[in-house]
């Protein structure tokens, strides 16, 4: 007896459900007819209100020099990453970093030399990109530490070459002597936390 009500109740559920399927699919609710009605009732923002915004959204940027206070850290960590030969991590790091790059040149992608001439850091990027930060990348992939200082180096020569071309001579990288986070743990071995 319980095998027909189950299949009396299965066909019952099958039934309503192929006919609530059905009727959904050919209803259509007044709002989805109501809303294009309201947007074009909407009116178009002002010239001065978009102007505002967009003053506003410039004063809360952050400055290109905080964007790259992020790409330090990056770097910095990828160094104590392929230290240990933490390959991932280091991946990891290098990615960020050149993430970071990149916000800081969609932040300002043309910056002043000391001269006053326009410098495109978008340009001076992807030359770095594609020699010592392909070479740093080639040395990950790798897990050459040999290979990795001396792409290290190239990079932070790389970058040197970009901030003395953009009249900032003065800020001159170097390969780091403690991780500028200590909570980070670049054993690749670690057991802890887990």
């Amino acid at each position: 007896m319980k095998k027909d009500t189950l299949l009396r109740s299965g066909a019952l559920f099958l039934c309503g459900a192929l006919a609530g399927g059905i009727v959904v699919s050919r209803w259509k609710p007044a709002t989805v007819a109501a809303a294009p009605q309201q947007d074009a009732a909407k009116p178009a923002p002002d010239l001065a209100s978009m102007q505002a915004e967009i003053d506003h959204l410039k004063e809360v940027v952050p400055s290109q020099s905080h964007a790259m206070t992020d790409v330090g850290f990056q770097f910095a960590n990828l160094w104590f990453a392929g230290q240990k030969k933490n390959w991932p991590l280091a991946d990891f790091y290098l990615n960020e970093a050149r993430q970071h790059i990149q916000w800081t040149i969609r932040i300002r992608p043309i910056r002043k030399d000391a001269d006053g001439n326009p410098v495109n850091l978008k340009g001076l990027f992807a030359g770095i990109d594609n020699s010592a930060i392909a070479d740093l990348r080639d040395a990950i992939t790798k897990k050459d530490s040999a290979q990795f200082v001396v792409g290290y180096k190239e990079t932070l020569a790389g970058c040197y070459g970009c901030h003395k071309a953009s009249g900032k001579p003065f800020l001159k990288p170097q390969i780091p002597k403690v991780p500028p986070q200590p909570l980070m743990n670049f054993d690749p071995a670690a057991t802890w936390p887990e």
